[in-house]
Order: C-alpha cells, then structure tokens, then sequence
C-alpha cells in the first residue's frame, strides 16, 4: 500500500507540473497559455468528521455523539478550466463511541495532495462568471493519530514507529460558490480511506481498513495574478490558404514579367488619352464570430481609399456575409450588419472618405457568394 500511494504521489505531483508548461486545452477549446503565477488559490475552512467502523456503527450513540471537529488550510491551482491540483494541510478531533485501545479521543494532523476536476465545466462548457461549480478529486495523503492532549499516544516510542498513523486514499466533492473574481464560498464533503490500526486496532499489523467522512466548509482567495482562462483566437487555416495561393499566383506573375527583354524596339509616340481609373472589387475576410478587421485584410480598405480619392465622384456599396455553417440565421444577420459598419467606419475614420460616398448593405447567411464555406465570412466592396 505505502509503494503504491508514494507512486500515486509522485504522478499527482508530476501531474502538476507538466500540466503548467504546456497550453491549456479543455473540451477541444484552447485556452491562452497563463504566467505560472496565475490561478492559484487559498483556502481555510473548519467542520466536522465522522468516524466509520463496524463497532462505531454498532454502537449505542446518537449521530451528533459522533461528530468531531476539524479545520483546513490548502494552496492549489486550476491547470486548465477542467484540471486543478492541490495540498491540504488538515487536522481534527475525533470522538470514538466503541471500545477501541485509543480511548474516546482522539485528536489527529494530516494533509493529501489530490486532483481535482470540474464536473461542471467539462460537461457545460467553461464560463469563468458560473455562480456554482462542482468539483469531485481524489488523492492520497497521510493521518498521524495523537491523544486527547496532541501528544503522541506511545511516548516511549519513536517519532513514527508504532505510533498511530496512516497513508489514505481520499475522494470528495467540492462545491464552489463563486462570490466574487478572487473570492468564493466552498462546501466540501470528503472520504477518506485509512488504515484499522489508526484507532489502535490491530496494532501487530491487521491491514483492515476503517473509514472517516468529513464536512467542511470555507472560503477561498486567488492569490493574485489572473484567475480566469482566455480562449485563443485561432487562424481561419482556409483564409490562410486562399491567401496563400494568392501570393504564388503573384509571385509566378513576378516571375513571367522578370524573364521578359529589358529592351523593346523604338514605338511610335501616341497621344495620351485621359481614363479613369478603373476599380477592381476588393473584400475584407474575417474570423469566425468576429467583425474585426485583421492586419492582414486592412490593404483591401487601403486600396479602396486610394480609388475613392483618385475619383472624387466615385461612390462604393460594402456587402458584408456570415456562413450559414456557424450560428443562426438571426445571430449571423446581426454579424454581416457589424462587418458592414466595421468596414465603412475603417473607411471614414482612418482614410478620411466622406460617409456620404458610402452605402452597406448585410445578407448574414441568406446569400453566400463563395462556394467555401470559410470564406463567406466576408464583406464586399462593389463600386457604384
């Protein structure tokens, strides 16, 4: 038992560790990767525990005759929205009603270094405003039995050596009040798992097993730093390879136009004719559920500038699309009409072209210019 709980330390321990170097992942949504200071909280709480053996269950004693008291202190840290760790430093008095060589107090320090997940959040998405949260853990820990007096009940013995003392196994459920960004409520209902001769039973090496439940309740307090997970914006990968192939159709246009003669015959000189400039449709693409203009798209606002002010007369129609693949026929025409003002406003504010020249239009998913789904998140510049 002691091999195997030392081992499950060690994967707790090491469990923690790793899960702060690499980025955080939970449900197939990634998080943005946090300093290894963020997330990390404090906790103290007091409650009651209840001894469980046959012979305590047997016993002629009312339920509140059995209840002893404890208190906790604990440090741990959320991994990710789904996967925390933690140490709890623990201890207590216990009030044993059957015979057992201890007597009928007992008093008690330990401490366990558990896992802990949220139910909540794994099964209904994370949302770092939820008011209740459900966490269940499981861990290991130690128990070291002292008397009525918190002195070691074999005095003649060594610190450890056949003294009252135990590795357990724990298991729980924490729930969490959330009362604020770094301060929440916490009621916790444990189980714990630890060897018979705790309670003086078996002392020559019975590994039966006795039973203790706990109750606590506190409050916790981040320790500075952030104490909520960010999602990351990810790439449109579809974007990136249209614009891809855009450049290596450029690049090859380069090419062609480098390999031909830097010299042609002399040509007859012609009258110049005055035209106008003539206006090529650009389009602006955006992110899924986004209606902000990325660096990326900002020379498709610029080039349509540049043609407004070499034609003062010229006026232009921004139609902006949602795909039909991503939210609801409602949600998606309130996005197509903030990509439209997004890009008129860019046009206004930024390159100083007067509203008036300017008219939008939104579809959200009703039409769908492109055959690709990924690429009807777009807005459309058309000249008028």
């Amino acid at each position: 038992m002691k091999k195997f709980s030392l081992l499950l330390i060690a994967a707790l321990f090491a469990f923690g560790m790793s899960a702060q170097e690499v980025q955080n992942v939970s449900n197939g949504t990634v998080y943005l990767k946090d300093k290894a200071s963020d997330h990390w909280y404090i906790g103290l709480g007091g409650g009651t525990n209840i001894y469980t053996t046959k012979a305590e269950n047997d016993a002629d004693a009312s339920f509140g005759d059995r209840l002893g008291w404890m208190g906790q202190i604990e440090i741990g840290r959320w991994n990710s929205p789904v996967w925390g760790t933690r140490l709890v430093i623990d201890g207590g008095h216990i009030k044993h009603v059957a015979n057992v060589p201890v007597g009928a107090e007992q008093n008690w320090l330990g401490g366990h270094l558990d896992i802990m997940w949220s139910l909540t959040d794994a099964l209904g998405g994370y949302k770092p405003g939820r008011v209740w949260n459900l966490a269940p853990y499981a861990g290991v820990g130690y128990m070291y039995g002292l008397d009525a007096d918190w002195k070691k009940p074999n005095p003649d013995g060594d610190l450890f050596k056949n003294q009252n003392q135990s590795l357990t196994y724990n298991l729980g459920l924490i729930n969490n009040f959330r009362l604020s960004r770094s301060v929440s409520l916490f009621l916790e209902l444990g189980w714990r798992v630890l060897q018979e001769t705790f309670d003086g039973s078996g002392i020559q090496g019975d590994f039966e097993y006795d039973g203790m439940f706990t109750g606590t309740a506190g409050l916790k307090f981040g320790l500075g730093g952030k104490q909520e997970f960010t999602p990351a914006e990810l790439m449109d990968y579809n974007l990136i390879n249209d614009l891809n192939s855009q450049i290596n159709r450029l690049r090859a246009e380069n090419e062609n136009l480098r390999k031909r003669p830097e010299s042609c015959p002399d040509c007859p000189e012609v009258a110049p004719a005055v035209t106008e400039s003539v206006y090529v449709p650009n389009v602006v693409f955006f992110r899924i559920n986004s209606y902000k203009i990325d660096k990326g798209q900002q020379v498709s606002v610029y080039n349509t500038a540049e043609y407004m002010k070499a034609n003062p007369n010229a006026t232009v129609k921004i139609v902006a699309y949602a795909d039909r693949q991503t939210g609801t026929p409602a949600y998606n025409l309130a996005l197509s009409e903030k990509r439209a003002k997004a890009v008129a406003n860019a046009l206004t504010n930024e390159y100083g072209i007067d509203s008036s020249r300017i008219s939008i239009d939104w579809k959200g998913d009703t039409e769908q210019p492109y055959a690709e789904n990924d690429w009807n998140r777009v807005a459309i510049f058309f000249a008028e």
